[in-house]
């Protein structure tokens, strides 16, 4: 607890000089998911249903606020998923999580609080001071509980976000010891796995280092260019071309699955570093070079085809739905970035989409704000990984977070 203090005090101070306007505390001004604001500006004012998601997300963010603990973090089970169940730790359960701490702060910063800004404020900076605390000073590894690479890439991310709207120093010495972690754990694949340096790679964990890469470089944390084309190589590479083509695998050399989560964070991946649409590239393959071309509309495709919760179950849906995974919420969580960026090819796609999250979404919520998953054992009570992704999936077309800006 003296450590929490103490980054506290530190923090307060690197930010006491970033001043804000008072009035803004009473919360975040409105962006319409069209790209206005509820402004007198002339721009276009919120639908009913703008408003709707609004009022579900500030529920849900009043839900986290009251099971935030006292170091300032949230408490989930810590584990990973295997196959389509999720594999608690023993010495992980109901503890509290890195990741998901991580996750909820973006939640609130999705929906315009910052560690120094709005109703949630102190909030932020407590989640804000427990993750710097368990940055390790000599290797920039974060970790609590047996969290894994999962769990330090969305934390770095966290630290980026933070920096990026603060330029705090305390966080910007974190951060760079974070990245600098990701960069010397990459392995010979150009990609990451659920540890450090293990020699095989998948997509959903190459996918979240590389939007920590990402959000890092977005703050000017210098991230070398090798490492950022090692891991669009890995997503390139597990593009399908035959079969379900359009779709992406879960590993180069021993697992080839696709799925929805999968598929949607590939695109996400190539989305990161600028690749919209379809595109070609020079591949090498042996000794030669070719041209190879990867269509990102065949894998918007495949992603509408293989939603979880399609229109035709929105009568079966409910709070506690049993489908609601952990799976089901980190593959919306990239399908809803995939789509929010691919409406600058076909604007449609996008509107559909999210008004299908918004409709689903809504009705997952349970009365005290909360959105329910294993991860939290189904309770409403306390469940804070589906509430954080819940509210940050819808928050997405607000912008305020600049990871999920083109």
């Amino acid at each position: 607890m003296r450590r929490i203090a103490t980054l506290l005090v530190l923090l307060g101070a690197a930010l006491i000089a970033f001043s804000f306007d008072s009035s803004a505390q009473d919360g975040p001004e409105f962006i319409n998911p069209r790209g206005g604001m509820d402004n007198d500006d002339g721009d276009p004012s919120p639908t009913l249903e703008d408003l709707e998601v609004k009022a579900a997300v500030e529920k849900g963010l009043r839900h986290l606020a009251s099971i935030q603990n006292h170091d300032g973090s949230w408490s989930n089970d810590v584990g990973n998923k295997l196959g389509h169940n999720y594999q608690r730790n023993v010495d992980g359960i109901g503890k509290p999580h890195l990741g998901v701490t991580a996750i909820c702060c973006m939640a609130f910063m999705a929906a315009g609080y910052t560690p120094d800004r709005g109703e949630y404020s102190r909030n932020v900076a407590a989640g804000l001071a427990f993750v710097l605390d368990k940055v390790d000073r000599d290797t920039g590894w974060m970790s609590a509980f047996g969290t894994r690479m999962y769990s330090h890439a969305f934390a770095a991310m966290f630290l980026a976000e933070v920096y990026g709207q603060t330029k705090a120093p305390v966080v910007l010495s974190s951060l760079r010891n974070a990245i600098k972690f990701i960069v010397d754990s990459q392995n010979e694949q150009g990609a990451w796995r659920y540890v450090p340096h293990q020699i095989d790679s998948d997509m959903s964990i190459c996918v979240c280092q590389l939007q920590a890469l990402r959000a890092a470089s977005n703050v000017g944390v210098m991230v070398p260019k090798s490492a950022i084309e090692g891991a669009k190589d890995y997503v390139r590479n597990s593009y399908v071309r035959y079969g379900s083509v359009g779709s992406f695998k879960y590993q180069l050399d021993w697992d080839d699955r696709s799925t929805f989560a999968l598929t949607a964070a590939g695109v996400v991946g190539l989305q990161s570093l600028g690749e919209y649409d379809s595109h070609t590239y020079d591949a090498k393959v042996g000794n030669t070079t070719r041209r190879v071309t990867l269509d990102l509309t065949r894998s918007i495709s495949y992603m509408m085809g293989e939603r979880p919760d399609p229109a035709g179950r929105f009568n079966w849906i409910r709070p506690g739905w049993s489908e609601c995974n952990y799976g089901f919420w980190y593959g919306h969580y990239y399908a809803a970035q995939a789509m929010y960026q691919f409406q600058y090819v076909s604007p449609r796609t996008w509107r559909e989409w999210n008004d299908l999250n918004r409709k689903h979404f809504l009705k997952m919520q349970h009365d005290n704000g909360a959105w329910t998953d294993e991860i939290g054992g189904w309770d409403q009570r306390k469940n804070a990984f589906a509430t954080a992704m819940a509210c940050l999936i819808l928050s997405i077309p607000r912008g305020y977070l600049p990871i999920f800006q083109n």
